[in-house]
């Protein structure tokens, strides 16, 4: 595609364009950014969509000559308060005389190849021929403040790059009090909001609502991006799977946030994403500057579907860490549901043995490894093996399992210390809570102070450590709890900056260890889905997805989750039943096909499986490698919607659109229904597909005809296919 970013000096038009997307914004009277379109790629645009320009009772206009013209009819790019309009603003500041007025105008503009670096946050990445960035200044010479506002467009991808920094100018002082990463101003015309909600152990639980008037407003206070309300939010008109125009926003950012979309009284919209502002505030000094997230715009003519290939586009190539983009991630044995904190070396070496012969590629030793680590009340922060449990340390488990060609793994929760640990008593001042009241337990644990760079330093220190001593291949990063109280015992600023000060400390720790241990494979986790965010992938190319491995809840948080995210980038085990969390029984074959359309582990003890079972795993495990290229690198539809349906589809595409492994599910069992008829939209109408039980279908006839697929009697079950596509009709077998 032909990249380019213009600016017409005729027109006043900005134009951001790869010839499949557009982004276009008008320099007004050379002093304001006006947003004009966001969408399908545009030629020569002329400002047709723009509406007149017309006087209304009580709007509020700037010149006696252009009363016709006030900010409550302009969509704006940064929509400032006190200037007629009275949506949501996208910055507001208090200066140092305790005014809180700003009207900073266009000053210069700038492209460049590439994308812009963010060094205390992740970020977009790209070379210098894959993007190009404007940069688009505005200057208050009064405050004397500067404003950039950064747009970058990617070159194989329907996605903008929105964030801004602000610069102190002046001599004085001010206060941030909140500034989003990204505003979008449209008409509202019928379109439908999508959004998520949910709860440990029921992340990504889809919600698609009419947009009524007032404001719609999520986001997280926790100090976590957190499985409430997930950093999305969308718009579309009439949207489907695979059909339809849709409009997305999210965040690279793992802290607390905001989703907003207002409808005001004459029917337009704002979007707005960003820093939370009931939770953030930030003092800047002269001279200083702040940068906000960025925000991920994605533009889809091709429904849901299209929009999730866009950001799952985005994410292998522009923002997982590059040495992991087409790497193939080890097939796991976990050890937490085996054992939970009832681990020892004994017991492990077995698990390795057994891992072994199974043909699994990873051990990781879970939770409880560390010393006196025997219930989560305790020994967090004292990360020592326990020579208890471990008498000869970890070494002979590392040496088993480098001699069997395996890795080795381990979990850790370095945010959090427990109150009964050895770092406690000689570190209370690390502890998060008020320096004037007892600090609140959150699973029996505090948080660490990663607002101290001390803490940060010690963090750092620890870690690397006990990597270099034992050479692990794998760590399962953890956070079990989210903040309550966010204040520093030894801080030196607003207590409303203590979240995202934190979220830099955490960056800057996750920063150094995935640079100085490049190749060491990182786990994000959180209890799955309570930092699943695109800040995180960042650093860590795979997120344990959800504590709930249920076969029937997981088709819902699988599906969910997928909007945002590849489905290898999410982990997937299967377990045992009845299943710990939800003590409901599902069929092996159902457990084992949902972990397949994941990067796929286990969790269940194999010390206790019976032979039949475990010839069942060790072939489970070999299917999966001859899958896992196609899962890794694939495109991913979505077919039959668990939030709509008694039923679950989804189809993985290879690159070169030549193999499809198609997976589905049908809970309840009914005698009155004894499947499914399915569509599958997305393949050649010219082609034949053949199954690998030798039967050929035309392309024409499964995209309209549609396949029947039958399940087995029994609630839960489970159904694949695998086709392969072939030119030409494969030759009949002659009958007599």
């Amino acid at each position: 595609m032909t990249l380019s970013i213009t600016f017409d000096s005729t027109t006043n038009y900005f134009h951001l364009t790869n010839q499949s997307i557009s982004y276009i914004i008008e320099l007004l009277d050379n002093r304001y950014l006006i947003h004009r379109y966001w969408g399908k790629s545009v030629r020569n645009y002329s400002g047709a969509n723009r509406l007149p320009s017309y006087k209304k009772t009580f709007a509020s206009f700037q010149s006696l000559e252009q009363d016709n013209q006030s900010f409550e009819f302009l969509p704006q790019e940064c929509p400032l308060s006190f200037m007629g309009d009275y949506k949501e603003a996208g910055l507001k500041l208090r200066l140092a005389d305790q005014s809180e007025t700003l009207r900073p105008i266009f000053h210069s503009y700038n492209i460049f190849n590439g994308v812009p670096n963010l060094p205390d946050l992740p970020h977009a990445r790209a070379s210098i021929d894959e993007a190009k960035t404007l940069v688009l200044t505005l200057i208050d010479s009064t405050s004397r403040v500067q404003l950039d506002l950064f747009y970058s467009i990617f070159k194989d991808n329907n996605t903008i790059i929105r964030s801004s920094k602000l610069t102190n100018l002046s001599s004085d002082e001010i206060e941030i009090q909140h500034f989003a990463s990204a505003t979008i101003d449209t008409l509202y015309q019928g379109q439908q909001l999508t959004s998520f909600y949910g709860s440990h152990q029921k992340e990504f639980q889809l919600q698609h609502t009419s947009i009524t008037h007032g404001q719609f407003r999520i986001g997280s206070s926790r100090g976590a991006s957190g499985p409430q309300y997930p950093p999305f939010i969308a718009i579309s008109d009439l949207a489907h799977e695979c059909y339809g125009e849709v409009r997305a926003l999210t965040l690279i950012y793992s802290g607390n946030h905001t989703e907003l979309i207002e409808r005001d009284q004459y029917d337009q919209l704002r979007l707005q994403i960003g820093l939370n502002p009931e939770m953030f505030s930030w003092k800047l000094g002269p001279k200083e500057c702040f940068s906000t997230p960025q925000a991920v715009l994605v533009y889809s003519d091709a429904g849901f579907n299209g929009m999730s290939h866009q950001f799952h586009h985005f994410t292998r190539h522009h923002l997982l860490p590059s040495q992991f983009k087409n790497e193939i991630a080890p097939i796991l044995i976990n050890s937490w549901e085996m054992t939970y904190f009832d681990v020892n070396e004994e017991q492990m070496l077995q698990v390795i043995e057994q891992a072994h012969q199974l043909g699994f590629e990873a051990v990781v030793l879970d939770d409880g490894w560390f010393i006196g680590r025997n219930s989560s009340k305790t020994s967090l922060g004292d990360w020592h093996v326990d020579p208890i449990k471990f008498p000869n340390d970890l070494t002979p488990l590392v040496n088993s399992c480098q001699q069997k060609g395996m890795k080795f793994g381990i979990w850790f929760e370095p945010e959090m210390i427990s109150a009964q640990s050895q770092l406690c008593k000689e570190k209370p001042e690390w502890i998060v809570k008020s320096p004037y009241f007892p600090a609140y337990y959150g699973r029996n644990q505090y948080v660490l102070d990663l607002t101290q760079k001390e803490v940060q330093d010690w963090l750092i220190q620890t870690l690397s450590t006990f990597i270099e001593t034992y050479h692990v291949d794998y760590i399962k990063w953890d956070m079990n709890r989210h903040l309550v109280e966010n204040e520093s015992q030894l801080a030196h600023f607003l207590p409303k900056e203590f979240s995202h000060r934190y979220m830099l400390g955490l960056y800057r720790v996750l920063n150094y260890l995935t640079q100085q241990f490049p190749n060491l494979l990182f786990e994000n986790c959180s209890s799955g889905g309570g930092r699943l965010d695109f800040g995180m992938l960042y650093y860590f190319p795979q997120t344990w997805l959800s504590d709930n491995t249920d076969g029937l809840d997981r088709q819902a948080i699988q599906y969910g989750a997928s909007y945002l995210f590849h489905p290898y980038q999410l982990t997937g085990h299967v377990s045992a039943v009845p299943n710990h969390q939800t003590n409901r029984t599902t069929p092996l074959q159902t457990r084992m096909d949902l972990a397949d359309s994941t990067n796929m582990g286990y969790e269940l003890n194999i010390l206790q499986t019976s032979l039949e079972d475990n010839h069942v795993i060790a072939h489970h495990i070999n299917r999966y490698k001859s899958l896992r290229q196609l899962i890794q690198t694939s495109r991913f539809y979505r077919l039959l919607s668990p939030f709509d349906h008694n039923a679950t589809a989804w189809l993985f595409e290879s690159e070169e659109k030549e193999n499809y492994y198609l997976v589905a599910f049908r809970n309840t069992y009914s005698v009155s229904q004894t499947g499914y008829l399915l569509r599958i939209p997305y393949l050649d109408d010219n082609a034949y597909y053949i199954t690998s039980d030798g039967q050929s279908y035309t392309g024409s006839d499964l995209k309209n005809a549609g396949l029947f697929i039958s399940f087995e009697k029994g609630d839960y079950q489970s159904y694949t296919l695998y086709l392969k596509k072939k030119t030409r009709k494969p030759l009949s077998k002659t009958t007599i």
